[in-house]
């Protein structure tokens, strides 16, 4: 990216800013994240991000040294304005690091956007120091329900409309990726309906209003952008209470109704390949014993 005028800079981080502590969904997320990596003086830490560069910028307020990753160079030149290091595309699946490089790998919202999924979770794995950690955040696949497909496919927020490789996870199928080589003690889902439904009406306004993810300034980022910033902070500033009496609310039923994302804290071990025994006839265990009657050896 060509070399940035400094007032410049500080301009479009200041609006960027604005805007932030006006995003209830991007506070969540942050706040859930910093929950799960704690306080990081001291660690080597990698950052791999689908590019929310406030949230990038965010992270670094605990400490350590960080490295970030990015998909491509569009997101590079958005997260370019946020922070100092050098960011890095790489093709999405080999990490150019040593093995056991860091104390901590952070997927912020690009594991959804990674073809090959597994063979990307075993190089963090590679890259990861022996104690290492790995905490990802990701979209919840989730069947029919008003904030999943129907209200997103509307606003033109589809997860094919945003160019990722899957609409999600479900629980199990994220365990499934990283069960070889991580334990996941810790998972977590949180935006329930209650902030996300009107949540994406507002990022579709937002997005209208800017001509682009509002939240992701381009390489040529400038004075006319400044001034939809301007509109849409006043947007913003509107819907906030509302967004954040929602966002209390769900605090009361994320125990009964499911999150639309989720985040999850593994913790490394050595890399083995988990597969579930079957009998000689090609069956589960599982299978079997549903075909199976209790005390006895064979099924009826």
């Amino acid at each position: 990216m060509k070399a940035m005028d400094a007032n410049l800079r500080n301009e479009v981080v200041r609006w960027q800013e604005k805007l932030f502590n006006r995003s209830v969904r991007r506070q969540m997320r942050l706040r859930e994240i910093k929950e799960l990596i704690g306080i990081t003086t001291n660690q080597t830490c990698l950052e791999i991000t689908a590019g929310d560069g406030m949230i990038s910028m965010r992270l670094r307020e605990g400490g350590g040294r960080w490295k970030t990753l990015v998909l491509s160079e569009a997101v590079k030149a958005s997260v370019d304005w946020f922070i100092d290091e050098q960011v890095e595309v790489f093709p999405g699946v080999a990490i150019g690091e040593a093995d056991g490089t860091f104390d901590l790998v952070v997927i912020v919202d690009a594991l959804e956007r990674i073809r090959d999924d597994y063979a990307f979770i075993r190089e963090c794995h590679r890259v990861l120091k022996s104690d290492g950690r790995l905490v990802v955040t990701t979209a919840r696949k989730m069947g029919l329900c008003l904030g999943s497909c129907p209200v997103r496919s509307m606003l033109g927020l589809s997860w094919r409309a945003k160019g990722l490789e899957r609409p999600g996870y479900t629980s199990g199928e994220l365990f499934e990726v990283l069960k070889d080589g991580f334990d996941v003690p810790e998972t977590d889902s949180y935006s329930t309906c209650c902030v996300e439904v009107p949540g994406l009406f507002c990022e579709a306004i937002a997005n209208k209003l800017v001509h682009e993810p509002y939240n992701m300034p381009g390489e040529n980022t400038g004075t006319e952008e400044f001034y939809h910033y301007t509109k849409l902070n006043v947007f913003a500033t509107l819907v906030y209470p509302l967004m954040w009496l929602l966002a209390k609310l769900e605090e009361k039923l994320l125990f009964f109704v499911p999150g639309h994302n989720m985040v999850a804290k593994t913790k490394r071990r050595v890399w083995r390949a988990r597969r579930q025994p079957v009998l000689i006839d090609g069956r589960s265990i599982a299978e079997a014993a549903i075909n199976t009657k209790i005390g006895t050896a064979a099924p009826f």
